[in-house]
């Protein structure tokens, strides 16, 4: 199936997203049938006149929802629909993918069974099938708010607006204050989708300066200075990919920047729950001049798609336009598992057991890059290492994918690539057991301890 070709001539959007989407759309349709090879990414770079960086972005995002594999050496391939959708490997065993920060602790199909069988007893349970009723999505708010409380936010319900997932928060907030043209900051590295939001309504990115304890808040007022800039996103507890979390000294004083210039604040906290030792959210300093999210991505299962907005109230109002504009209506089985667990303290018990083996793969983390520079925390479900001089990040994540696992270079969230620091994320909680993630470990262990000139032979004696 070298040879396929899409049309993206009617597709919207960045050309890797519109490159992702005609992959799943010939999946599904039977064009690319399970087992087929994808054309090299050079060749299909040529034949639709984009990158290869292009491509390669595309590829990697179909990969991410296992509609393919790839294999350094072989190419990539079609997965079959039917397998198993949350294995962590290709069927013959291939790449380890330390990539995507996933929720580690499975939650019991017993405990998913028992919800499913008393929401099945509910009267009107057709319900549904249909849009989010406005008692329902009121009930749901009020839940939402009984669990910020957790990290000492007090939303009150009204002020709440439920969305389908945070990047879909994310989403909303953006087209709701960012004019195109507009620049908006964020920290000098930070989440990728960021960046792909911003551009995609029309806006500038532009990150600011950033140090042990994420942005600082003069390099903070000093771009909205020089630029103009009324929005800034901002990661303060568990920073990806550096680990980092503001304090409370921070926190305030990033709070009076706010103020003083008049900007608005996307904070996002979808690592926050995880943590029991933290300073209050910065939207409960000033929460006229944020937009707060909070997710069950991170802290819960991704595949719920429940998040919230808590909103200054005057904002309210035209985050709610921009969600109905964006979805018409939302559906409500994901928020109501979500609100059941947290009413019955089901949420609380996931979060525990999450946090544990957090506190556990960190550990491993540790022995793994005992004497290598890098970052981490017990409740983090990634680690931020630096690379010994003798590796580029880029030639060490390929290195390291030949030999079976994938990691994130720096480069991948920094808003200027080439002015990134010479490290990678490591995904703590992507493998489903400790056991796969020590052989992951292992191998990046010995590469970090190695130079790139060193035989396949002398690696393969230090990983065992």
């Amino acid at each position: 199936m070298t040879s396929w070709k899409p049309d993206l001539a009617s597709r919207g959007g960045p050309r890797y997203q519109a490159l992702a989407e005609a992959i799943a759309e010939a999946v599904r349709v039977g064009e690319l049938a399970p087992g087929a090879k994808l054309p090299p990414q050079r060749d299909l770079a040529w034949k639709l006149k984009v990158t290869v960086g292009t491509v390669g972005r595309a590829y990697a995002l179909a990969e991410q929802r296992r509609l393919v594999s790839g294999h350094v050496g072989r190419g990539t391939f079609v997965l079959d629909p039917a397998g198993d959708p949350t294995a962590d490997t290709a069927p013959d065993g291939g790449v380890l993918d330390l990539t995507r920060n996933t929720p580690t602790v499975s939650i019991p199909a017993s405990v998913l069974g028992a919800t499913l069988e008393e929401m099945s007893r509910m009267p009107g349970l057709g319900g549904f099938l249909g849009y989010m009723s406005e008692a329902a999505e009121r009930r749901y708010r009020l839940t939402a708010s009984s669990w910020m409380k957790r990290v000492a936010l007090d939303a009150a319900p009204e002020r709440i607006v439920l969305t389908c997932g945070a990047q879909h928060a994310l989403a909303v907030a953006l087209l709701t204050l960012a004019k195109p043209g507009d620049t908006v900051l964020t920290e000098r590295m930070t989440f990728n989708g960021v960046a792909d939001a911003i551009r995609l309504g029309g806006g500038k990115p532009l990150g600011v300066a950033m140090d042990d304890e994420g942005a600082l808040p003069e390099a903070i007022d000093r771009a909205a200075r020089q630029t103009g800039a009324k929005l800034i996103f901002l990661t303060p507890t568990i920073h990806s990919p550096t680990t980092s979390v503001m304090g409370a000294k921070r926190r305030r004083a990033v709070a009076e920047v706010l103020r003083a210039r008049q900007m608005i604040l996307i904070e996002d906290d979808v690592y926050g729950y995880l943590s029991k030792e933290r300073s209050a959210p910065i939207a409960a300093l000033t929460p006229d001049h944020t937009i707060y999210i909070a997710s069950m991505s991170k802290c819960m299962a991704p595949g719920l798609r429940v998040a919230w907005l808590a909103a200054p109230p005057h904002l309210v109002e035209r985050l709610t336009d921009t969600l109905h504009a964006t979805t018409l209506g939302l559906p409500a089985f994901g928020p109501e598992i979500v609100a059941r667990w947290i009413e019955s303290g089901t949420a609380e018990r996931i979060v525990d057991a999450l946090r544990a083996e957090t506190e556990l793969r960190h550990g491993m983390a540790a022995a793994a890059f005992r004497d290598i520079r890098w970052r981490g925390r017990p409740d983090s479900m990634h680690a931020f290492v630096e690379l010994p001089e003798s590796w580029r990040a880029g030639d060490f994540a390929a290195e390291a994918e030949r030999r079976g696992v994938r990691i994130c270079t720096a480069a991948q969230f920094a808003i200027e690539p080439e002015a990134a620091p010479n490290a990678i994320r490591v995904a703590l909680c992507a493998m489903r057991d400790r056991e796969t993630l020590r052989r992951a470990l292992d191998v990046l262990s010995a590469l970090l301890h190695a130079r790139p000139a060193e035989s396949a032979e002398t690696l393969r004696r230090r990983v065992v």
